[in-house]
């Protein structure tokens, strides 16, 4: 059978209690039931499944309280990873991931396993954004959805016991109409890459953008008290200038040098040891700072180079995931290195080095370079960003450097020119028309730089005005292609809750025969034929039968973001009838063996069909008051 991506599947949980196994058991493709009397701890083992996965639990039972850990062994996309999280009272606990199975990473060293947050922060992804990536899920997100996590997705993939029967989504405490809206387009694929894509880089150039035309206001602003327009032609000729009336007062004053007394005449290299001692100062700073600027303008040409190789594994990593699954194992004749012909080689071996492999340990290995990679090419890109805001620093303190080193050589030159003398009084009202001609020169310098930034700002922001509108068309013609692909997805998933309704035991009248399914993940309620008044069982049963229509559709639709994966345990809620819900159960079986796709249903039941009791369909045994579920190692289990 094929597979359509994203895909989840659950293929063995253990939860330990210290060194101790509560509980270990292995599920497979398709129909999973989880059966036993009640209060046997059916539910618990389901809320450990979606804990494992990064769910919230608000509420444990007393058993699952005693337990320390839960291990998931999961197929994410085909790539087999193991998760664990720790049991807390407290919320949002971290996840640790191993790219391997369940038996790998017991033998595993702390080393080989990786810790993710529940948040994610500048320097650290969350869980949600790691099973994301394996999944192949984009990270949807909105100003006013915020980003979507893991756990919320898993709200429309568990219809759990203790959330209300008469709503979608499972029970929050703090619940937003805008994410329930977010989760259920991206599960019905209106999320496209691209569109996602495109709508962070909308937002951040706007932010840009916004930024940008507001530092340029203030400069204008600033600018605009002068009197007359600053450019930079208008900078050259105020130097030109100062440079004319500059030669005409060292001029005069050399003049006035010649023409003093000789008693006048005693000069001192004071001024000009001064004068000398500054210029090395500057020349040093200046040789300095270039030598940083040009250290750091060849890390950045060196590491975007390194980036772009990242991004060319990334894609090509995720190329050999999808060519390792749908091709297998590559097969040579010739070495690739020395072409001479290889040996024939043995069935489950590689052709070159002749070590034992398989498939899936080829994926699983693919899997954590995949996850390296992507961290190593955040980590890069943040480097970067640090790197080129030190290098526009650089930059600016050049200038600054370059103008006093410039101011200094020239002082230094007049002073090698005309020797000062304390007693030169005569002169004084020259030299401090010189020094004002100076620092003419100086604020020349910072108005230049200034007339540069603001240069430099619009021409990015006239940059930025067209990367605006070329998003913009392209998001508007996303957005309609996603509109038409909400309606066929929201169609096929009312026509499939439609069918299991109707194919119900004649329990409801309105569930006999309808015409209509509505829902609304923002209003978090569906209709029937205009109708939302039923009695408490018939509410189970449309609760249970809108998941696995969802479901159902996800594996008819490629387009779909929904992992192909949910979880049942509300089949027999609200006094259910054994008939009624073995009727449904045989409903799930049939949607599962008609899905064109690879896929898997978790359900537990405490009446379950006698024709289900096979072991193609259960998992572990049947768990009653006596035997639990979970074997704590205390008293009689």
């Amino acid at each position: 059978m094929t597979r359509l991506d994203p895909n989840l599947c659950v293929r063995r949980m253990v939860v330990l209690r210290g060194e101790h196994v509560a509980y270990d058991e292995k599920f497979h493709d398709g129909v999973n039931i989880v059966r036993g009397e009640n209060s046997s701890g059916k539910s618990t083992v389901l809320n450990l499944i979606h804990y494992g996965l990064g769910g919230d639990v608000s509420e444990w039972s007393e058993t699952a309280r005693l337990c320390e850990q839960v291990m998931l062994e999961v197929r994410l996309s085909g790539k087999v990873v193991t998760l664990s999280r720790w049991l807390s009272e407290k919320s949002q606990e971290s996840m640790d991931f191993f790219f391997g199975t369940y038996e790998e990473s017991k033998r595993a060293l702390r080393s080989q396993w990786n810790r993710f947050p529940y948040r994610r922060s500048q320097g650290k992804e969350s869980f949600s954004q790691v099973l994301f990536r394996l999944l192949d899920i984009p990270e949807a997100a909105n100003e006013d959805s915020g980003n979507i996590t893991i756990h919320q997705v898993l709200r429309l993939l568990y219809a759990d016991q203790l959330s209300p029967v008469d709503e979608i989504f499972a029970h929050e405490g703090f619940d937003n109409a805008n994410i329930r809206e977010a989760v259920g387009k991206l599960l019905c694929g209106a999320f496209d890459n691209e569109l996602y894509i495109n709508g962070l880089d909308t937002r951040a150039e706007e932010k840009r953008f916004a930024a940008i035309s507001g530092e340029l206001s203030s400069l204008y602003r600033a600018l605009g008290q002068a009197g007359h327009d600053l450019t930079i032609g208008w900078i050259i000729e105020q130097r030109a200038r100062n440079e004319t009336e500059r030669e005409s007062v060292t001029a005069e004053i050399s003049r006035l040098q010649r023409d003093a007394s000789p008693e006048s005449r005693n000069p001192t290299l004071e001024a000009q040891e001064t004068a000398y001692e500054s210029l090395v100062n500057s020349q040093q700073e200046l040789a300095s700072l270039r030598t940083d600027r040009d250290s750091l303008a060849l890390a950045i040409v060196d590491s975007s180079s390194f980036i772009r190789s990242l991004d060319e594994k990334l894609v090509a990593l995720k190329d050999a995931s999808l060519v390792a699954q749908e091709v297998g194992l590559g097969h040579f004749s010739a070495c690739p290195v020395c072409y001479s012909e290889l040996a024939q080689a043995v069935e489950g071996h590689c052709a070159l080095c002749k070590e034992p492999v398989d498939s899936e340990a080829v994926l699983e290995r693919i899997g954590g370079l995949i996850n390296e990679t992507a961290l190593q090419l955040r980590q890069s890109r943040l480097l970067q960003e640090g790197r080129e805001e030190s290098l526009a620093e650089l930059a600016s303190a050049l200038t600054v450097t370059e103008s006093e080193w410039q101011t200094a050589a020239r002082r230094y030159s007049e002073v090698q020119r005309r020797p000062t003398n304390e007693q030169e009084l005569r002169l004084s009202e020259m030299y401090k028309r010189l020094g004002y001609l100076e620092r003419q020169d100086e604020d020349l310098t910072e108005k230049s730089k200034l007339i540069e930034i603001i240069d430099a700002l619009s021409t990015q922001k006239r940059s930025l005005n067209d990367s605006l509108a070329r998003l913009r068309n392209r998001n508007e013609q996303l957005v309609y292609s996603q509109q038409v692909r909400l309606k066929d997805a929201y169609h096929s998933i009312s026509d499939n809750v439609r069918s299991l309704l109707s194919l119900d035991l004649a329990r409801q009248d309105s569930f006999e025969n309808p015409q209509k399914v509505d829902f609304s993940f923002s209003d978090n309620k569906i209709t029937v034929d205009g109708h939302t008044y039923f009695s408490a069982s018939s509410r189970a049963i449309l609760r249970s039968a809108f998941f696995l229509g969802l479901h159902a559709s996800s594996t008819q639709k490629e387009y779909f973001r929904h992992p192909r994966f949910v979880m049942l345990d509300t089949i027999e809620d609200k006094g259910m009838e054994a008939t009624r819900s073995q009727n449904f159960q045989k409903l799930i079986v049939a949607v599962v063996e008609k899905s064109p796709t690879d896929c898997q249903v978790i359900f537990g039941t405490a009446m379950i069909s006698p024709d289900l009791d096979t072991e193609e369909y259960v998992v572990g045994r049947s768990y009653t008051r006596e035997r639990r579920s979970l074997n704590i190692g205390i008293g009689t289990n």
